[in-house]
């Protein structure tokens, strides 16, 4: 989420008060210099690939069918099931 939090050097574990995220110190910090390369870069994460389900969006306690599920855009699933 970007909250910066100050912790002594001998915490090992990054807990954000914010969002709850819990990581190890330098797992989280690696992760930083990665999102700044990438900033610096003008690159950012890629989205995940949107999907639509044919059944209502309440579906907390129930099981969807994976046969429900509609693939919106994946360049190389639509072209491998094209080519079956």
């Amino acid at each position: 989420c970007g909250v910066e939090t100050n912790k002594p050097l001998w915490v090992r574990k990054h807990s954000c008060p914010a969002c709850g995220f819990e990581a190890d110190r330098d797992e989280n910090a690696a992760w930083n210099v990665l999102q700044r390369g990438f900033d610096k870069l003008g690159m950012g994460y890629a989205e995940s690939t949107p999907s639509e389900t044919a059944v209502p969006t309440d579906t907390s306690f129930q099981q969807v069918s994976a046969n429900r599920v509609v693939e919106q855009g994946s360049p190389a699933l639509n072209e491998r099931v094209s080519a079956k």
